[in-house]
This record gives structure tokens, C-alpha cells and sequence, in this order.
């Protein structure tokens, strides 16, 4: 886990300085959802704020607002669970980062406060307002074993999609690559036409 904060800032200071935070992690299907009152849990191509694979949302510490909300989306419940494959970034009024966290979810500051680092779980409305954002939220974790550093990293380490060898059937294959986002669809179908192609080629 990597954490880092800008040389000078202390705890006091930082609740006093920071203004946004920016979350980033990557959205398994299997482990993260957003479902609502009427439809239920909602299909791949229309998670709110998913791109590639990616979920990514920066929150106005004073209004408890998602600023990349829209409307459209309506009041959903998110809940994921992350572990350590997260990213979050303290920003100041300017937007500039002065923390950073990649790893555990820092629960003191992102609900829900008792799952020792592995959920993130929001109730948003529809005008972006995290009903159940914290009144007094914590910034320790930020604070705590970081290094002091002139300038923060601010590279997303993006989680591999699989990263064991699995043994599947055509029908199994299949049916995972279904529920692949469909970018990665394409990808992986360009890449077999193309192996194809040079296999066919080879055998002439």
C-alpha cells in the first residue's frame, strides 16, 4: 500500500485544507453493484460513472456532493467491494492533491466505517448527494504511516481482469467473455480473428 502527503501538512491542517476527494477503483462485476428501488441491479453498459472497466468520482468534502453525477442517473445505491485495489486523492479548494491513498479504503472518511477497508458503500441521489457521507469524517488514515513528499504520484495502478490460469469449456469461455464491458469484448475478438488469420496463413 502506497500513501502519500505533501511535506508540511498535518491532521489539523488537512481537515481544514482539503476540500475534494477523488476515488478510483476498478469495477468487478461479481464484486460491485449499484441497484435501486424499482429496477434493481442495473446492467453493465449502464453503470454511472464506469469507463473501461474503471470507476472514478471526485466528492465536494463541504456539500458531500458527487460533482460527476448526473441527474439521469437517479438515487442509486453503490456498493463494492474493493479490498486494496482502490486509489484515493485528497484535494485542496484548487483542485490540487495534497494526499493520496492507494490501497485499503480509508473508512474513517468513505462510508461505511465498520469493514475494515474493503467496501465502499454510498447512497447517492440523483443530484449527486451522498445521503449517508459521514458529519465528522476522519482523515487519520491519510495522515498515518505516509510518506512526506515534495509532489504526490498520481498514477493509478489499474487491477488485472484475470490474473490466474483457468481451464474452461467453449460454452464457459463464452460466457465469461460475455461479461466482459464490451470494449473488452471487441478487443479480445480482434485479437482471435487476427491469430486466426496468421495460423491460416502459416498452414498454406
Amino acid at each position: 500500500m502506497a500513501k502519500q502527503i505533501l511535506i508540511g501538512i498535518k491532521e489539523q491542517e488537512l481537515t481544514e485544507i482539503t476540500h475534494y476527494l477523488m476515488i478510483y477503483f476498478p469495477y468487478n462485476e461479481e464484486m460491485c453493484s449499484y441497484t435501486n428501488a424499482w429496477m434493481g441491479e442495473l446492467y453493465e453498459n449502464k453503470y454511472p460513472l464506469v469507463s473501461k472497466g474503471m470507476w472514478s468520482g471526485i466528492i465536494n468534502l463541504k456539500t458531500h456532493k458527487l460533482l460527476n453525477w448526473k441527474p439521469e442517473y437517479g438515487d442509486l445505491y453503490l456498493q463494492a467491494k474493493i479490498c486494496d485495489s482502490g486509489t484515493y486523492f485528497l484535494l485542496d479548494k484548487d483542485k490540487k492533491v495534497i494526499c493520496k491513498i492507494a490501497g485499503y479504503v480509508p473508512n474513517g472518511l468513505i462510508p461505511n466505517s465498520d469493514d475494515c477497508g474493503d467496501y465502499i458503500r454510498l447512497k447517492i441521489n440523483s443530484d449527486g448527494t451522498i445521503e449517508n457521507w459521514p458529519e465528522n469524517p476522519d482523515y487519520s488514515d491519510f495522515i498515518e504511516g505516509s510518506e512526506s513528499v515534495e509532489r504526490i504520484d498520481t498514477d493509478i495502478e489499474e487491477e488485472p481482469i484475470l490474473d490466474t490460469k483457468v481451464g474452461f469449456t467453449y460454452s464457459q469461455l463464452m460466457a465469461k467473455l460475455l461479461q466482459l464491458p464490451k470494449f473488452l469484448q471487441l478487443e479480445i475478438g480482434k485479437a482471435l480473428v487476427a491469430n486466426a488469420s496468421e495460423e491460416f496463413e502459416e498452414t498454406e
